[in-house]
């Protein structure tokens, strides 16, 4: 798979930046509502409001909105420039940016990152013939398949997940998503979907760990690694940064971000959580160090028919769009665990999904419900999450 490069060195002296936050998810333009305020979640979230706001067009569509002119103005200060790769990976734009590093470092430990990512991908992907999950599938209810380590330790995790949330997170959900037309706002009839959804079943999948493979029991089912396998790169990458003594970084796989360090001394990095219905504003900035953030959205691929929303996170239960979310965002010290998560949480919905969270140490949430309020996880730590 090609790859278009984009290398963007820093310079000095650059003119201050207008914005300085990392938009997290791609964002589609619509003409959309405001979002009401806060809502708290446990005893220690606080209230904060967000200013409403008329109906308005916007119209754009960002991917990964990265505060490059910021990193540059650093180089001021310490002589030591910001640099920022860009490549499109995994069907999407995964983006790479390190702070306070010599440049001969900085270009070998990109070039390191992004291999391992396409490492990862042409083991993952559902999309190449000849990838793990390709073969998986090819096999299903025949044999079963020897893999890598790295797939089958992302397969695990996810049965896990599946696990923990009652079949809310099902890696075998390939053979309904396929029926949804997003791009053409088509919804499949209502008795495939029924025959489909037959073959969707997390138990079973069978892994054999001493082995090395992973055997699926029926014939017709299918592995998807999408909702986790893009987080899982963004912790492979960020391994390879540290070894290579990359320590402050942030690594952007199509909206799952891996933070290191921090962007300059005193200065965390800042993520934007986007308005679900307003793309000029932001739920919430959260502060990630040596932690990871992931959103799942109801607008990041969606049409509208009949009034109704038809987005791509699908309850395994119905496989129907879930309903009690507009978006959720997770943070976790990994990239892999939040990008399941908030897919998860995204289906269970907010009570669902705030009870399964004391048993997930280290991760928080913050929840736009389906009526628009924002709700918070309780215990965030201080000095991470602030109003926008």
């Amino acid at each position: 798979m090609g790859s278009r490069v984009i290398f963007r060195k820093s310079k000095k002296y650059l003119p201050k930046p207008k914005c300085n936050i990392i938009r997290t998810v791609r964002l589609f333009a619509r003409t959309l509502e405001p979002l009401n305020p806060w809502t708290l979640h446990g005893d220690t979230a606080k209230a904060v409001g967000l200013c409403r706001q008329t109906r308005i067009p916007f119209l754009a569509i960002f991917l990964l909105c990265f505060s490059i002119m910021a990193s540059a103005a650093l180089a001021e200060d310490n002589g030591e420039p910001f640099y920022r790769q860009s490549r499109i990976m995994m069907g999407t734009a995964v983006e790479i940016t390190i702070a306070r590093s010599d440049p001969q470092k900085s270009s070998a430990a990109l070039e390191a990152a992004f291999r391992e990512i396409e490492r990862i991908d042409y083991l993952m992907s559902h999309y190449r013939a000849e990838s793990d999950v390709s073969r998986i599938t090819r096999n299903a209810g025949m044999r079963e398949t020897r893999v890598s380590s790295e797939t089958l330790e992302v397969i695990q995790r996810a049965q896990h997940f599946s696990r923990i949330s009652a079949g809310a997170f099902d890696i075998t959900i390939g053979p309904v998503f396929r029926l949804w037309n997003f791009r053409e706002g088509k919804i499949p009839e209502e008795g495939l979907l029924r025959e489909n959804l037959k073959k969707v079943d997390y138990r079973q999948i069978r892994v054999d760990p001493g082995k090395l493979t992973v055997f699926l029991h029926s014939r017709e089912m299918q592995l998807d690694l999408g909702a986790i396998a893009k987080g899982y790169a963004a912790d492979r990458a960020s391994k390879v940064l540290r070894e290579r003594g990359i320590e402050n970084f942030l690594v952007n796989a199509g909206g799952d971000l891996k933070a290191g360090g921090v962007k300059e001394k005193g200065t965390p990095w800042t993520v934007g959580i986007p308005h679900p219905r307003i793309p000029s504003q932001w739920v919430a900035k959260l502060h990630p160090q040596n932690a990871a953030v992931a959103t799942s959205g109801d607008y990041e691929k969606f049409f509208l028919k009949d009034g109704e929303r038809y987005h791509h996170l699908l309850a395994p239960s119905t496989g129907k769009p879930a309903r009690e979310c507009q978006s959720v965002t997770l943070m976790s010290p990994s990239a892999m665990d939040a990008d399941a998560l908030a897919t998860a949480i995204f289906v269970l919905g907010p009570k669902k999904g705030f009870a399964l969270l004391p048993r997930l140490p280290e991760v928080h949430a913050v929840i736009v419900d389906r009526r628009g309020s924002v709700l918070l996880s309780p215990n965030w730590p201080a000095g991470v999450l602030s109003p926008p």
